[in-house]
C-alpha cells in the first residue's frame, strides 16, 4: 500500500502533461480508492463471520479495483483444493480447483501473482465456467493471500478492468487488499475454531453431566437394592430414583404375578399410591400390559388418543396423564414394566434419550428384582429348613423324658403301695415339668428371649438329681457318671435353664462316647478372687473334630452324629451368655472338657425364694 502511494505521489510530482480536468478526475478516482480502502479496513474489522467476511471482501474489491467481478478462493487444508462460492440467480454454486490447475491453482501453488491482458491467450485458463455462465473473461489479475507465516491460504482474483487493463498500481493495490483480507480471514477462522471448540466442550460437558446423573441414579438404585430388606421397599426406592432421573411427575412399577398372571401394581408415585398398589390389570391389556408382553419400550405423547389407554383405570388410580413412557422389565422367570408419566415443569414429551436412560434403569431394576425374589425364595427355604431342624431337635430331646415317664407309668400300674405310687407319680411329674421346660426353652431360644428366673440353688441337691436321672439314661450305654463337688454350697442361677444346659452337655458327651461307653464327669468349685462358680463337664471320648471346633456353639453345627441337630451346644452357650458367664472347650484325642464360669455378684439378689434377675428381659 505504501509503495502504491509513493509511486502515485512520484507520478503527481512530474510536470503535468495532461489537461487539468483529467487530472482532477484522476485525483477524484484516487480519493475514491482511498475511501474504499478505508471502508474495507473498517468493514474487515467489524465481523468475524466467514461468509459475511468473504461477501464483503468481494464487493469492496470489485469497486476498489474498478473490476467487473471478483472471486476469492480459500485453500481447503483437508483436500488440498481451492474452493469458492458464487450466486447465480437464486442458486449458490461452489467452485473447486486443484492446486496447479487453472490460473488460480497456479497462483496458489507457486505463490506468485498473475496479470493477464487476454485470458484466452493463456493455456492455463479454464474457460469452462465462461461457457456455463455466458460470461466473457478478458483481463485477469490474480494474487495469493498469505498469512503472517507467509503460507498461502487462498487466492484473490479480479476480472475485466472496466477501463483498459490492470496496471502495476493495481497489482500493488490488490496485493495490499489480499494481505488485509488474509489477516481478517485467519482471525475469522481462529474465532470459528474457538467457537467450535467451545461448542464441543459444552456438548461434552452436557454429555458428562448426563452420564454423571445416570451413574448417580444407577448407584442409588444399586444401593437401595442392596440395603432394602423387602422387595416392595426396594421397588419404592428405585421408582423414586427413576422418576427423578427423567424429570417425570409420576410413575409405577408393575409385575406379572398371581395364579391368573395379571399385572399387579407393586410401587406407585402420583395419585393415591396406597390404593394404586391394590389394583391389577389383565396381562396384555393397557400400554404397560402391551410393553410387558412384547418387551418393547413405548413413548405415547398423548395417551388419550392411544387405543390401549384405559380411562377407567386412570379414574380408579386418581391420576390422568398427558404423556407416558413405558419400558419393560425382564428377570429369570418373570416380566413387568416401569411406567413414567408427564415431563415435569411443563417440559415437552419424553425423548429417545429418556427411553435409553429408562431402559438402562429397567435393566438394573430387573436384576435387583431377580435377586430380591431369589433372596426371598432362599429365605423361605431356609426358614422351612430351620423349622424342620428345630422340630427334629425338639423330638430328639423329648425322647429321654418321655422314656422315663413311660417307665414310671408302667411301675405305677403294678404298684399297690400308695407311698411308692406317690413317689413314682412325683418322679413322672418332674419329667413332665422337664418336657414343658424344654419346649419353652427351645421356643425362647428361637425367639431370642433372655428372661432368667434366678433362685437360690444348693449344688449338692442340684447335681444329685441330675446324676440320678443321667445314671438311669446311661445305664444301658456303658457310661459311668461321676460327680466331684469341691463346693457343695449355695449358688444363684436359673435352675431349670442350667439343668437343661447340663443335660445337653451330658447328651453331647454320650453321643461322643458312642457304643464303646466311657466316663462323664461333672465338678463344681468356687473361684476365690470373686466367688464365681466354676463348673466343668468332661468325657474321655475321642474329642471334637478339628473342622468344627471354631463353630461349635453355632446353631445347627454338628459333625458325624446320627440324628444330631447342632442345637444342643448353641442352647448351652445362650444359657451361659444370659447368666453373663463364659464357657470354653478344650479337646484332644483323650477327651473333651467344657468349663463354665458363672459370676455370682451380678445374679445374686437375696436368699429368699425365687426372684427375677436384674438383667432379665422385661
Amino acid at each position: 500500500m505504501g509503495q502504491f502511494l509513493s509511486e502515485r505521489m512520484a507520478t503527481d510530482s512530474k510536470p503535468p502533461s495532461v489537461p487539468p480536468a483529467d487530472l482532477r478526475a484522476a485525483l477524484a478516482r484516487e480519493h475514491e480508492k482511498l475511501r474504499a480502502l478505508q471502508d474495507i479496513s473498517v468493514a474487515l474489522g467489524s465481523t468475524l463471520d466467514l461468509n459475511e467476511l468473504l461477501t464483503l471482501v468481494l464487493e469492496r474489491t470489485s469497486r476498489v479495483m474498478d473490476a467487473e467481478r471478483s472471486t476469492l478462493y480459500l485453500l481447503d487444508e483437508h483436500t488440498g483444493e481451492l474452493w469458492s462460492k458464487f450466486a447465480q440467480g437464486e442458486e449458490v454454486h461452489e467452485i473447486r480447483v486443484k492446486l496447479g490447475e487453472g490460473l488460480a491453482g497456479w497462483v496458489a501453488k507457486t505463490g506468485k501473482a498473475l496479470n493477464i491482458k487476454d485470458a484466452y491467450q493463456d493455456s492455463r485458463f479454464d474457460s469452462e465456467w465462461d461457457r456455463r455462465t455466458g460470461y466473457r473473461t478478458q483481463s485477469i489479475l490474480c494474487t495469493p493471500m498469505k498469512n503472517h507465516h507467509g503460507r498461502t491460504i487462498g487466492v484473490v482474483q479480479v476480472l475485466n478492468k472496466c477501463n483498459g487493463y490492470f496496471s502495476k498500481e493495481d497489482e500493488g493495490l490488490l496485493s495490499a487488499l489480499a494481505s488485509q483480507a488474509a489477516v481478517s480471514i485467519e482471525n475469522s477462522k481462529l474465532f470459528l475454531s474457538i467457537v467450535g471448540k467451545n461448542m464441543e466442550l459444552l456438548e461434552a460437558k452436557s454429555a458428562l453431566e448426563l452420564k454423571i446423573r445416570e451413574l448417580d441414579v444407577l448407584f442409588e438404585i444399586m444401593q437401595v437394592a442392596a440395603e432394602a430388606s423387602k422387595l416392595d421397599e426396594m421397588l419404592d426406592g428405585v421408582l423414586m430414583g427413576a422418576v427423578r432421573a427423567v424429570d417425570a411427575e409420576a410413575g409405577a412399577i408393575l409385575m406379572l404375578e398371581g395364579d391368573n398372571r395379571d399385572l399387579h401394581f407393586r410401587a406407585a408415585i402420583g395419585g393415591v399410591p396406597d390404593e394404586v398398589k391394590k389394583m391389577h390389570i389383565e396381562a396384555g391389556h393397557g400400554i404397560s400390559g402391551w410393553v410387558a408382553q412384547h418387551g418393547l419400550p413405548q413413548i405415547v405423547t398423548d395417551v388419550r388418543k392411544d387405543p390401549r389407554y384405559s380411562r377407567e383405570l386412570a379414574d380408579r388410580v386418581g391420576y390422568h396423564p398427558r404423556s407416558m413412557m413405558c419400558v419393560p422389565l425382564r428377570w429369570e422367570d418373570g416380566v413387568g414394566a416401569i411406567e413414567l408419566f408427564n415431563k415435569s415443569k411443563g417440559k415437552e414429551a419424553f425423548t429417545d434419550d429418556d427411553v435409553k436412560f429408562a431402559s438402562v434403569i429397567a435393566g438394573q431394576v430387573s436384576n435387583a428384582i431377580g435377586l430380591a425374589l431369589s433372596r426371598e425364595k432362599q429365605a423361605r427355604e431356609d426358614r422351612l429348613s430351620t423349622i424342620g431342624q428345630l422340630l427334629s431337635g425338639v423330638i430328639h430331646d423329648l425322647k429321654t423324658p418321655m422314656t422315663v415317664i413311660s417307665g414310671y407309668l408302667q411301675l405305677l400300674m403294678n404298684e399297690p403301695e400308695d407311698a411308692t405310687r406317690h413317689t413314682f407319680g412325683q418322679a413322672a411329674l418332674r419329667q413332665i415339668q422337664l418336657v414343658d421346660s424344654m419346649t419353652r426353652e427351645i421356643l425362647a431360644f428361637a425367639r431370642g428371649e433372655t428372661t432368667l428366673f434366678v433362685s437360690k440353688v444348693y449344688l449338692h441337691k442340684f447335681f444329685g438329681e441330675i446324676v440320678e436321672q443321667l445314671e438311669k439314661q446311661f445305664r444301658d450305654r456303658g457310661i459311668t457318671v461321676k460327680l466331684e463337688l469341691a463346693d457343695k454350697g449355695v449358688v444363684y442361677f436359673d435352675q431349670q435353664k442350667m439343668q437343661r444346659a447340663v443335660y445337653n452337655l451330658a447328651r453331647n458327651a454320650a453321643e461322643a462316647l458312642g457304643k464303646r461307653g466311657g466316663e462323664f464327669t461333672m465338678s463344681a468349685s468356687r473361684r476365690t478372687a470373686d466367688g464365681a462358680v466354676i463348673l466343668t463337664f468332661s468325657d474321655n471320648g475321642p474329642g471334637i473334630a478339628e473342622e468344627i471346633r471354631g463353630r461349635l456353639f453355632q446353631s445347627f453345627a454338628t459333625h458325624g452324629k446320627e440324628g444330631g441337630t447342632g442345637l444342643g451346644l448353641a442352647i448351652v452357650k445362650k444359657v451361659v451368655d444370659d447368666h453373663q458367664g463364659t464357657i470354653d472347650v478344650a479337646s484332644s484325642q483323650d477327651g473333651t472338657i467344657f468349663t463354665m464360669v458363672l459370676p455370682q455378684s451380678a445374679n445374686h439378689t437375696s436368699s429368699t425364694g425365687d426372684t427375677k434377675s436384674p438383667n432379665a428381659a422385661a
